[in-house]
C-alpha cells in the first residue's frame, strides 16, 4: 500500500476516485490494513492522515516504541514528539536514559494507556512526574530491571492519583519500602500486581501493607521466582475484605503444601492457581485442596505420580478447564490419566509422563472438549496411541508436542492407517492432517523430524509453527508455506539446513509473517538479510543472533527497517 501525495488523484475505482469516498468507507478499509501500510496510509495526504490520527482504534494500533534513546528536554528528536498531532496509546521505552522532560510527557503522557519502561535509567523523581503526567489515562504499567534510588527519592509531596491503573507489573527489580509507600498513596485502584523475578526490603512488611490499601479492588497477585515465605502468604490471605481470584506462586521455593492450605482457606474464592515448579503435590494435598476451591478453574502443579490419584481430586472441581501437571518422579509403569478426566476440560499441559498402551484415546474421548493439549517431552509404549486419540479432538487449535522422541515422518505421512484390534472394537487412525481447526504446532526438537514431516501437513488456519532444532531444508519450507499460507509465527532456530533460499520462500510467500527466529542458522549469509528487507512488510520481530556469515552491514540494514520493534543481531 504504498502511495504517494502525487498520485491520489489518480486512484480510482470505476469513476470515483478514492479520495472522494467517504470518510467512514475510509475509514473502514483502514481497518483491515496490517500495521506497515496504516503507517503507509499516513503518510499519503493530509486527508488520509486526519482520518487515522483522530480514529482511536486505527492509533491503538501503533506503539511508540524507543530503544537506546535519550530522553531529555531540548532534544531535536524530543521536540519533534512533543509538537506531533499522533497520540499513542502504548509506549514503550528500552534501554533509555531518562531525564526530566515535563514538556514532552505533558504531550503525550495524557493519551498513555499502557507504559513500559524496560532496563531504563530513570529517578525516583523523574517517574514520579512522569506517572503523574499519565494519570487521566493510564491503565497498565510495567517496569523491568530498573535500579530504583534509595527511599529518599520518594519523599517529595505529590497531588496525583493514578485511579484508572489497573494492572502493575515489576520484573527483576529491588523494591524499596519508600517506593511501596510510593505506590500506596498513589495507586489506589489496582487490580493484577505481578512482582515477578523481584525482591523487597525484610520480610515485606511494605509489601503487605500496600496490598491491604487494595482490598477493594485487587484480584490477582503473582510472586512467582520470588522469596516468598509461607508467613507473607499468610499475612496477605488475612487482609480483610480482600478476595483473590488468581495467584501465582511458580519456583518460590519457600512454601510449602501447608502454606498452600492455609492460603485456600482464607481465600476460598481463587479460581487460577500456579504452583507449578514447587513441591511435588501429594494425594492428600490435593484432595484438601480441591474441597477448599470448589469453583478452581485453572491449576498448574508438579505430582509426586501420576497414577497416584483417585477421581475426587477433580471430582470437587466441576468448572475445571485448565490443567497442568508435570510428574516429578519420570518412573516408568502404566500411567493412567483417569484421575484428571473432565468433560469441560479445555486446555491439558502434561510434562515428564510415560503413557502405556491405550491410556490417551480412552482419556480423551470422556474429554472431548480439549482445545489445547501440550505433551511436553512425553514418552509412549505406542505412538500411533496418539494418533487415535485425535479423532476424539476434532476442535483442537493448539499442539505442542515438544520433545518427543517417538515422533517420525511416518506419524505424519501415513494418511490412513491400517485397522487395529481394540479390546472392543476395530478402531482406524485419525490422521494429524484432519485437525482442520489447527493455529499452532510445535515439534521442536522431535529429533527424528524431516522435510517428510512438513510436506504432509496441511492447516489452512495455522499461524505459529515451531521446528526448532529439526532437520529440516528449503524443500519442506516450500511445501509448508505453500500448504500453511496464514502463519504469521514461524521459528526455525538452531535447523542447522536452512539456508537464504529457505528464508526467501518464508519472507516472500507468508505475507503475514509477523515473527521469525533464524538464530543459529549458519547457513543463512546476506542474500537473507535482502528478502527480509525486500518481502518481509509485516515483521515486528526478528532473531538472527549466532549467524556468523551475517555481515555487520548487513545486521545494520536490518537495524533500519521500521516495521521492526524488537531485533536481536
Amino acid at each position: 500500500m504504498d502511495v504517494s501525495p502525487s498520485d491520489e488523484t489518480s486512484l480510482t475505482t470505476g469513476t470515483t476516485t478514492i479520495q472522494s469516498l467517504p470518510t467512514e468507507v475510509l475509514t473502514a478499509i483502514f481497518h483491515n490494513l496490517r500495521v506497515p501500510d496504516l503507517a503507509s496510509v499516513r503518510q499519503t495526504c493530509r486527508h488520509w492522515y486526519e482520518i487515522v490520527i483522530n480514529n482511536r482504534t486505527l492509533m491503538n494500533r501503533f506503539v511508540l516504541s524507543l530503544r537506546n534513546f535519550r530522553i531529555e528536554e531540548g532534544v531535536e528528536p524530543c521536540l519533534v514528539l512533543e509538537n506531533t498531532r499522533s497520540t499513542f496509546e502504548k509506549v514503550c521505552l528500552k534501554s533509555c536514559f531518562i531525564s526530566p522532560a515535563p514538556m514532552l510527557w505533558r504531550s503525550i503522557g495524557s493519551h498513555t494507556v499502557e507504559l513500559t519502561l524496560n532496563e531504563c535509567t530513570i529517578s525516583g523523581e523523574t517517574l514520579v512526574g512522569v506517572l503523574q503526567s499519565t494519570r487521566d489515562s493510564l491503565r497498565s504499567l510495567t517496569i523491568k530491571s530498573i535500579k530504583f534510588d534509595g527511599p529518599q527519592i520518594y519523599n517529595a509531596p505529590f497531588d496525583f492519583r493514578l485511579e484508572r491503573l489497573h494492572s502493575l507489573t515489576i520484573r527483576s527489580s529491588f523494591l524499596y519500602d519508600g517506593f511501596l509507600k510510593l505506590l500506596k498513596r498513589i495507586c489506589p485502584n489496582l487490580k493484577a500486581i505481578k512482582l515477578t523475578f523481584s525482591s523487597y526490603e525484610r520480610w515485606g512488611e511494605q509489601l503487605v501493607s500496600f496490598l491491604a490499601t487494595l482490598s477493594a479492588t485487587l484480584e490477582a497477585i503473582t510472586l512467582s521466582y520470588t522469596k516468598a515465605t509461607g508467613s507473607l502468604l499468610l499475612l496477605i490471605g488475612g487482609i480483610k475484605n480482600l478476595r483473590l481470584r488468581k495467584v501465582s506462586l511458580k519456583s518460590c521455593f519457600g512454601i510449602k503444601e501447608n502454606d498452600i492450605l492455609m492460603l485456600a482457606r482464607l481465600q476460598p474464592t481463587i479460581v487460577h492457581l500456579n504452583l507449578d515448579n514447587l513441591f511435588s503435590a501429594s494425594e492428600q494435598f490435593l484432595q484438601a485442596l480441591s474441597a477448599s476451591l470448589p469453583q478452581m478453574k485453572r491449576i498448574k502443579l508438579r505430582v509426586a505420580r501420576i497414577t497416584n490419584l483417585h477421581r475426587s481430586f477433580l471430582a470437587n472441581m466441576p468448572q475445571l478447564n485448565y490443567l497442568k501437571i508435570t510428574d516429578a518422579t519420570q518412573m516408568k509403569g502404566n500411567i493412567d490419566l483417569s484421575a484428571y478426566e473432565n468433560p469441560v476440560l479445555e486446555k491439558l499441559f502434561v510434562s515428564a509422563a510415560m503413557f502405556s498402551r491405550n491410556t490417551l484415546p480412552r482419556f480423551f474421548e470422556r474429554c472431548p472438549n480439549i482445545r489445547s493439549l501440550t505433551l511436553y517431552q512425553c514418552t509412549y509404549e505406542n505412538i500411533h496411541d496418539l494418533q487415535i486419540a485425535f479423532s476424539h479432538l476434532k476442535g483442537l487449535e493448539y499442539l505442542n508436542l515438544q520433545r518427543t522422541i517417538d515422533l517420525g515422518d511416518s506419524f505424519f505421512n501415513r494418511g490412513v492407517f491400517d485397522t487395529i484390534v481394540m479390546p472392543f472394537e476395530r478402531i482406524r487412525f485419525y490422521p494429524i492432517a484432519n485437525l482442520h481447526k489447527l493455529c499452532y504446532l510445535n515439534l521442536s526438537h522431535c529429533r527424528d523430524l524431516s522435510d517428510q514431516a512438513l510436506m504432509a501437513l496441511r492447516f489452512p488456519l495455522l499461524k505459529k509453527i515451531d521446528l526448532r532444532g529439526l532437520y529440516v531444508t528449503e524443500a519442506g519450507i516450500a511445501t509448508l508455506v505453500r500448504d500453511c499460507p496464514q502463519l504469521e509465527y514461524v521459528l526455525v532456530d538452531a535447523c542447522k539446513r536452512i539456508c537464504d533460499t529457505a528464508v526467501l520462500y518464508l519472507c516472500r510467500d507468508l505475507r503475514n509473517l509477523r515473527l521469525l527466529n533464524l538464530e543459529s542458522c549458519k547457513a543463512i549469509t546476506d542474500q537473507s538479510v535482502e528478502h527480509i528487507v525486500r518481502h518481509c512488510r509485516s515483521l515486528v520481530w526478528l532473531n538472527a543472533l549466532n549467524c556468523p556469515q551475517l555481515s555487520d552491514n548487513a545486521k545494520e540494514r536490518l537495524r533500519n527497517v521500521r516495521t521492526i520493534r524488537s531485533l536481536h543481531v
